[in-house]
């Protein structure tokens, strides 16, 4: 168990399932406090029970981040009173019936770009924004956001390519606000991943060559440690070899 972890007040968007679960049990792991943030509340309850089955503590915040992103984490402050560690994973990419990839961008709905921006990008920021006063007013925290790695460029997924760039360049720019105050911002980018979604909608793509969800939240949990705290606005990419 990592000390500089113990105790900690952490949020994790996107703790229903794949790499936001597995983020959220390995800080619970090494003694943090985990606010569980996703829209729902059956797959968030199943990442509580796993946590607090190993001893950890958790607590469940149901949120559609397309519009409540400001609103959870109010609610998330009236709980922890203060966080020490923010990680946004959420990101749209796929509803229940299809993957959001193929179609050029002028052949997508209104609907599915906002949806994809404001889960992706907008959240987020909005997410970010409100749970920071109490990390700045204290000098002490870590942000981490999950990006991603696009192997065959753009084409097909623009909409998701741009949210993801923004979220890297949000990093950039938050670490340099956040810089002063002693608050540590970077970004992780996987390549494509082996989550449950994954395999749904790409069956036939071999899991030896896609990245394991353990693998990012231990990534994750390196840069979250206080080891590697001179390391900010930093966007690391993670793919196999």
């Amino acid at each position: 168990m990592s000390a500089s972890l113990y105790g900690k007040k952490s949020v994790v968007t996107g703790a229903s399932t794949g790499i936001g679960r597995e983020i959220s049990l390995i800080l619970s792991r090494e003694g943090a406090e985990v606010a569980l943030v996703g829209r729902r509340r059956d797959k968030l309850e199943e990442t509580k029970t796993m946590i607090t089955n190993s001893g950890g503590k958790a607590e469940v915040f149901v949120a559609d981040l397309r519009t409540d992103a400001s609103a959870v984490g109010k609610k998330i402050l009236e709980s922890f009173t203060a966080v020490d560690i923010i990680v946004n994973v959420a990101g749209v990419w796929h509803n229940d019936e299809k993957a959001y990839h193929g179609p050029m961008i002028w052949e997508l709905s209104d609907e599915e770009i906002l949806e994809v921006m404001q889960v992706g990008i907008i959240a987020p920021m909005l997410m970010t924004k409100t749970l920071l006063p109490p990390m700045v007013a204290k000098k002490t925290g870590k942000v981490l956001n999950i990006s991603g790695t696009f192997e065959n460029g753009a084409a097909g997924w623009l909409h998701y390519y741009i949210s993801k760039k923004a979220i890297e360049e949000f990093t950039v720019g938050l670490s340099q606000e956040l810089r002063s105050h002693k608050i540590q911002v970077n970004a992780i980018s996987p390549s494509d991943t082996c989550t449950e979604a994954y395999q749904r909608f790409y069956p036939d793509e071999p899991v030896d060559t896609l990245m394991d969800p353990k693998d990012i939240a231990r990534l994750t949990l390196e840069l979250l440690k206080d080891d590697l705290d001179f390391i900010t606005g930093q966007t690391i990419i993670a793919r196999k070899a």
